[in-house]
């Protein structure tokens, strides 16, 4: 049996995949270092909520790209939790680098050399604790994480990733590089996000990280049962074509428990296509009238059969 739970972070990510019989949990990104609490929200921190859950170990973890609402509770986390392996599409050549963060620079080169900082220094740590670092330089087929659960690490583009990772660790390094150069390695990041499918009992998963629906052109899409939606369910999320490729049955987006007019997420055209292809829409948080969940939780029998939210006891509130 596979456990599905999409916890409330807030505004961020974080999927929690456990086979329960084999004893194994995968966990997919880490949301945000803080979480602001808001009325009627069951939102927390990823190492809270694993705190909760009681678990102290994590076979898997997937950072699927650098932005903090990915992988800034992991540095909290990585102390209340053994994580025993990481998969990333960017490990520093060298450990205990800091980019240079000037005030100067654009807002997003600024969070960028920050994001750096703060990664380089949590992989540091978790690599002294033993973690195991996968490097992700291509898309990946045919994992085999337990006897019944398989992943596919899909890289959008690989040569976008070794570009990243060049001007990365230039930046690390303290080396010159043009702003143009540093604003492009910073935008990449969302449409380059690694993005997981999960086989279980012949149910297909996908968890689209944040690559928006443009960029999954390229490799074959096939209709899945469960659809993690990108970037939060904004505008750029999903595509009609990609939408009719997947067709899911369920879909679940991972947000606030208020609309945000400037990034217009959740988009109500995102909803539109999700909702005209038939599919069930969740979010993680208290979103447009929708229950206040701890995290929505779906489970895929050994038999196929999903188990929805709301036939779960409590379903994960």
């Amino acid at each position: 049996m596979l456990e599905l739970h999409f916890l409330n972070v807030g505004d961020g990510d974080a999927i929690l995949a456990e086979d329960r019989d084999h004893d194994f949990r995968l966990l997919v990104d880490c949301g945000k270092e803080n979480v602001d609490p808001a009325p009627d929200s069951m939102r927390r921190t990823v190492a809270r909520h694993l705190r909760e859950r009681g678990i102290g170990h994590i076979d898997v973890l997937v950072v699927t790209h650098l932005h903090e609402d990915h992988f800034g509770g992991l540095a909290a986390l990585m102390e209340e939790v053994r994580i025993d392996k990481l998969y990333s599409g960017f490990f520093p050549d060298t450990p205990g680098l800091r980019a240079f963060e000037d005030p100067e620079d654009q807002k997003t080169v600024r969070g960028l050399a920050q994001c750096l900082n703060r990664w380089a220094e949590t992989v540091k740590r978790l690599k002294g604790k033993g973690c195991r670092l996968c490097p992700v330089e291509d898309t990946v087929e045919g994992l085999c994480l337990t006897g019944g659960l398989g992943m596919d690490l899909i890289c959008p583009n690989a040569g976008v990733n070794q570009a990243q990772r060049l001007v990365w660790n230039a930046m690390l390094r303290g080396e010159t590089v043009p702003d143009g150069v540093k604003y492009w390695a910073s935008k990449s990041r969302n449409p380059n996000s690694l993005r997981l499918r999960l086989t279980y009992a012949g149910r297909r998963v996908e968890l689209g990280g944040d690559c928006y629906g443009e960029n999954w052109k390229g490799r074959p899409v096939s209709p899945c049962d469960v659809l993690k939606v990108p970037h939060h369910g904004d505008a750029k999320a999903l595509t009609p074509g990609l939408v009719r490729e997947l067709k899911p049955s369920w879909a679940v987006i991972s947000c606030g428990s208020e609309y945000d007019p400037k990034k217009d997420r959740p988009s109500q055209w995102t909803l539109e296509l999700l909702r005209e292809q038939g599919t069930r829409v969740c979010f993680t948080d208290s979103y447009d009238g929708s229950p206040c969940w701890r995290s929505v939780d779906l489970t895929i029998k050994n038999n196929g059969e999903i188990i929805a939210p709301e036939s779960r006891a409590g379903g994960g509130r």
